[in-house]
C-alpha cells in the first residue's frame, strides 16, 4: 500500500469513513456471475458502498475490491496503489469497460487519448518528448504475467497472463466520466478487478493443475483457521496475495 500522502486527485474517497465488512471467498455464487451495471448514481446509497468498499479494502491490506466481494451486485469496484512511475493512483469506477492501450501514458502532451481529460489523477503536468521516447523504447509487452492474489482466496497467488497496457472507460460514483490508463501491475490490478465483475476470478485463469495445487494450498490455511469467515473485520496483519 503507498505511503504517499492523500493527492485528493482521484475519485473522492476521503478518509474512508465506511464499515470494514467481511470478504466472500471464492464458491460464494455472486462471484461467479455477471454483476448488474450501476444505473444510479450520485446517491447517499452509491457512496455508503464505496466507502464500504474501501474501508474493507484497506482492512485488508488490498489493492482493489469489487462490490461482489462484500455481497453486492453492481460493477463498481475501488482501487489504491502505486502505478509505474510510483505515483498514486485511487478511485471508484462504475461499468467498466477495457480497452487496450498504446503505450502513451497518461498526461501525455496532447492531452490524452483523443483529447480527453484523464479524469483519473496520479501523473500531474504534461509529459515530455523525452518521457514519452522513453516510455515507447520501455513499453510493457502486450501480454504480460504477474503473480496476482485475490481478498476472496487470501493466502493464496498464482502466475496470471493479461494484457500489460489497458485503457479503462467508466464513471465514478457521481456520475463523471472516468478514463484510466494503466501498465503492469497497474493494468494489471484493473483487470482483475474488471474479472470479478464479470464473474471471473483469477483461478479460472490458470491452468487445471496450478488450480489444484492452489485449492490444496488454501484448504490447508482454512484447516490452521489463517484467516476467519469474518476476515478482515477481525484485522489480521495479512496483506493481499501472501
Amino acid at each position: 500500500m503507498s505511503s504517499q500522502p492523500d493527492p485528493r486527485q482521484d475519485g473522492d474517497s476521503g478518509d474512508d469513513g465506511g464499515r470494514i465488512l467481511p470478504i466472500l471467498r471464492w464458491g460464494t455464487p455472486i462471484l461467479h456471475r455477471e454483476l448488474r451495471p450501476v444505473t444510479a448514481f450520485n446517491t447517499k446509497e452509491l457512496d455508503t458502498l464505496v466507502a464500504d468498499m474501501f474501508a474493507t479494502m484497506h482492512a485488508a491490506g488490498g489493492t482493489g475490491l469489487a462490490a461482489n466481494q462484500i455481497g453486492v451486485d453492481l460493477r463498481v469496484f475501488v482501487y489504491d496503489m502505486e502505478d509505474a512511475w510510483g505515483a498514486r493512483r485511487w478511485g471508484a469506477v462504475c461499468n467498466p469497460v477495457i480497452e487496450p492501450s498504446s503505450q502513451k501514458p497518461a498526461g501525455d502532451d496532447d492531452g490524452g487519448v483523443d483529447g480527453e481529460q484523464n479524469h483519473d489523477a496520479g501523473r500531474v503536468g504534461p509529459a515530455t518528448s523525452h518521457t514519452y521516447a522513453y516510455h515507447q523504447a520501455n513499453a510493457p509487452p502486450r501480454t504480460l504475467s504477474m503473480t496476482e492474489g485475490c481478498l476472496s482466496y487470501p493466502g493464496i497467488s498464482a502466475s496470471v497472463s493479461r494484457l500489460g497496457a489497458i485503457t479503462i472507460n467508466g464513471v465514478d460514483q457521481r456520475g463523471d466520466a472516468v478514463r484510466i490508463h494503466a501498465t503492469g501491475l497497474f493494468s494489471h490490478v484493473l483487470q482483475h478487478e474488471v474479472d470479478h465483475l464479470n464473474g471471473i476470478v483469477y483461478g479460472d485463469r490458470v491452468s487445471l493443475g496450478r488450480r489444484e495445487e492452489m485449492d490444496r494450498k488454501y484448504r490447508d490455511l482454512e484447516v490452521k483457521k489463517a484467516y476467519p469467515h469474518d476476515w478482515p473485520t477481525t484485522q489480521t496483519d495479512h496483506k493481499w496475495g501472501d
